[in-house]
């Protein structure tokens, strides 16, 4: 669980003040296609992507998005135009479209059926616990946007050493144990 809170914190940041930081670069106008763009990806990568989840290829789907993610965030400090704000936004979309149903598919496997509601809740929390709104806040202050969120990639490393280190062993070890038994 801690991964996903580190790994949700840019996503705060970026629903939060993309449209601040649309209109500092002269292109509010545009904020609106931004978000169009942002839930295009996550629809077409929730589709795409569930027979991955389903197989239990995991691991090569969260570096895909952690790596993807980590470099649209990182190209924040050079956006000037619209079209990286819309490529920008796909992208995003695009990651965390990935990483949603398969922190999701997490949750739920590795949680006693008694205690998903509990799990599930305290995974939902990692969206709504504002930390990237108020990293962003106090960063729009002294740094600006633009650096703003390209440091708010150190996120992404610490989530990805997390999942590497930690769940991805847990989530096959449960996995497995899991066939087994349903093996007997």
């Amino acid at each position: 669980m801690l991964n996903m809170i580190f790994i949700m914190i840019p996503f705060g940041a970026v629903i939060a003040y993309s449209s601040i930081f649309a209109q500092e670069k002269g292109l509010s106008a545009l904020t609106p296609f931004f978000y169009i763009f942002l839930v295009a990806g996550m629809l077409i990568s929730k589709f795409s992507t569930q027979k991955m989840i389903d197989a239990g290829r995991h691991a090569i789907l969260v570096v895909f998005s952690l790596v993807g993610l980590f470099f649209t965030m990182a190209s924040y400090l050079f956006l000037e135009t619209g079209i990286h704000l819309f490529i920008a936004g796909f992208l995003l979309g695009i990651g965390y479209g990935i990483l949603q149903p398969l922190f999701r598919s997490f949750v739920t496997g590795t949680t006693p059926a008694p205690k998903r509601g509990a799990a599930n809740t305290t995974y939902l929390l990692s969206y709504d616990i504002g930390i990237g709104s108020l990293l962003m806040g106090m960063f729009q202050e002294s740094i600006g946007l633009s650096a703003g969120f390209t440091i708010t990639c150190v996120t992404y490393v610490i989530g990805g050493l997390i999942y590497a280190l930690y769940v991805d062993k847990y989530y096959s070890r449960l996995v497995l144990n899991l066939k087994k038994e349903n093996l007997m």
